[in-house]
C-alpha cells in the first residue's frame, strides 16, 4: 500500500536536553511521570465543556474515539508538552493507539490492579529494545483527592515479569497520584495501576491519550470524519500519528 513518505521522521531519536534526559531516566526506572503545566487553565475549561457535552449525549462512563466527538479535543493529538516527552521516550516514529475519556460517577468502586497490555513482560527485554511500547497520558480535569479517587500506581512494576494480583490489595510501595487540573500523568502501559473508588459527591473526569511505537497495531481505526479531515489536511506529524503509514 502506497503512502506519502514525506511524513516519515528524518531521525529515529530526538536530541534530548539535560532536563528531558532526567525525565526519561525517571520514567524508565519508575514507569510514570508527572508533567506540570501540561495544559493551560483555558484548555482545561475547554476540555471540561467538551467532555460534559459528550457525556450528556452518550450517558456512558467510557468514551472511545474521543477525537470524533468534538473539535475541541483535537489539539490533544499532538500537544507539544506531552508529545515532546513521548518522543523522548519512544522515539520520533510514534502513532496514536487510542483517545478515550472516562467519567467516574460518585459511588464508583475501586478498580482492580491491571496493565494495559495483555502479554507478559520479559525481564531481558526484546531483541530491538522496543520496551516501553505503549504509554498512556492522563489529563485529569478534576483535582484528584483521596475522596474522589486518585490514580494508584506501583512504581517500577512495569518491569515485573508477572501480571498484577486480582482485586485491589495494598502494596507497601504503592503511590497515590493526586493530580491537579493542568497536570498530566504519563504511565507505562505495563505499570500496575488502577483508579481508586470515588467516595465524593462529584464526578471524576479524565481524558486518556495513548501512544505507541508506530509499527504496533492501534486500537482505533482512525476512519471517522473528524480524524479523516486531520489525516487529509493536517501536518506530517499528525498524519503519522493517525496511521498515515498503514503497513510497516
Amino acid at each position: 500500500m502506497r503512502y506519502d513518505s514525506s511524513i516519515m521522521p528524518q531521525h529515529l531519536n530526538p536530541m534530548l536536553t539535560p532536563e528531558l534526559e532526567r525525565e526519561v531516566n525517571f520514567f524508565m526506572k519508575w514507569g510514570y511521570l508527572l508533567i506540570e503545566e501540561a495544559i493551560t487553565q483555558n484548555q482545561v475549561e475547554q476540555i471540561r465543556s467538551a467532555l460534559d457535552e459528550t457525556f450528556e449525549r452518550s450517558r456512558t462512563q467510557f468514551t472511545h474515539q474521543l477525537l470524533e466527538e468534538d473539535d475541541r479535543f483535537a489539539f490533544l493529538l499532538d500537544h507539544p508538552p506531552v508529545l515532546t516527552r513521548m518522543k523522548a521516550i519512544l522515539g520520533n516514529c510514534i502513532q496514536l493507539h487510542s483517545a478515550t475519556a472516562r467519567v467516574t460517577e460518585p459511588g464508583a468502586p475501586d478498580q482492580s490492579w491491571h496493565r494495559d497490555g495483555p502479554w507478559p513482560v520479559d525481564p531481558d527485554g526484546t531483541p530491538f529494545g522496543s520496551i516501553p511500547g505503549q504509554i498512556n497520558c492522563g489529563y485529569y480535569l478534576d483535582e484528584l483527592t483521596m475522596e474522589n479517587g486518585p490514580i494508584a500506581v506501583v512504581p517500577g512494576s512495569h518491569r515485573a515479569p508477572f501480571k498484577p494480583p486480582e482485586g485491589f490489595p495494598r502494596f507497601p510501595d504503592e503511590k497515590m497520584i493526586l493530580a491537579k487540573p493542568g497536570q498530566a500523568v504519563l504511565f507505562n502501559g505495563w505499570l500496575y495501576h488502577r483508579g481508586v473508588a470515588n467516595r465524593s459527591n462529584n464526578r471524576r473526569r479524565a481524558c486518556l491519550i495513548c501512544y505507541q511505537n508506530a509499527w504496533m497495531k492501534s486500537r482505533e481505526p482512525f476512519t471517522g470524519p473528524r480524524v479523516t479531515k486531520i489525516k487529509e489536511n493536517g501536518t506530517a506529524e499528525q498524519k503519522l500519528l493517525l496511521g498515515g503509514v498503514p503497513q510497516w
